[in-house]
């Protein structure tokens, strides 16, 4: 699966900058994350770790896009944070740091784009959907991978001719269940994917610039310097 994700990066630009398109984006972003799993079952913003993201997205139209991300960030839970009689016992804990890849499509609940256009709206919000990949690595320790859903909302306000602000709120329901170091708390010798409860979440804003636009105009070479 990692290998999958790692050649559609490796292509997007190229799909991208092949094909006619609306526009495409780049942008730079920081956030929070935190875990939601077997040691933390019921607190959504647990423990907030720093996380920085950056990302390429393809518009189709004023209402669709395809983006590609990548993300870092760290995860920690102590099961000592809970007043769990149980998790008092138990002990368990982790710190892992994430690096993340996902390919996301976006869809806008208003006509959008940027740089902003006659009969577009000037922001929208908009939900998000798909695969990624993750990866969790500790020094001294054997990396860790797991495939991923994401799924997610946002806000998009434009700012300038080319630049707009984003807000984005997003989920990933992990498939591998070894991200917090409790693969079958409760002792039975099974484990399965489908039921697995690592979770995470990242919740921050992104800058974004438009530098290509009406298939095939590259705003980086414009003579102008209108922002």
């Amino acid at each position: 699966m990692k290998y999958l994700f790692y050649t559609v990066f490796a292509l997007f630009p190229c799909f991208a900058f092949g094909q006619p398109a609306s526009s495409i984006d780049i942008g730079a972003g920081v956030g929070m994350s935190s875990y939601y799993g077997d040691i933390n079952q019921n607190k959504l913003f647990y423990n907030p770790n720093i996380s920085f993201d950056g990302i390429i997205r393809y518009n189709f139209s004023n209402r669709y896009s395809l983006r590609a991300n990548v993300m870092s960030t760290k995860l920690k839970a102590d099961d000592i944070d809970f007043e769990n009689p149980y998790q008092q016992s138990r002990k368990e804990f982790f710190v892992r740091n994430i690096f993340e890849i996902g390919v996301l499509g976006e869809v806008n609940f208003f006509p959008y784009i940027n740089p902003h256009e006659w009969g577009h709206s000037l922001s929208t919000i908009y939900a998000t959907l798909g695969a990624g990949y993750a990866v969790s690595y500790v020094t001294g320790q054997e990396d860790i991978g797991s495939s991923s859903i994401i799924f997610g909302v946002g806000y998009k306000r434009v700012l300038t001719r080319r630049f707009a602000v984003e807000a984005e709120w997003a989920f990933r329901k992990l498939v591998n269940d070894e991200f917090d170091n409790v693969v079958d708390p409760i002792k039975t010798g099974e484990t399965s994917k489908l039921f697995n409860n690592d979770w995470y979440n990242v919740i921050g804003v992104r800058l974004t610039y438009n530098f290509w636009q009406n298939g095939g105009k590259c705003r980086t070479f414009e003579k102008d310097t209108d922002l």
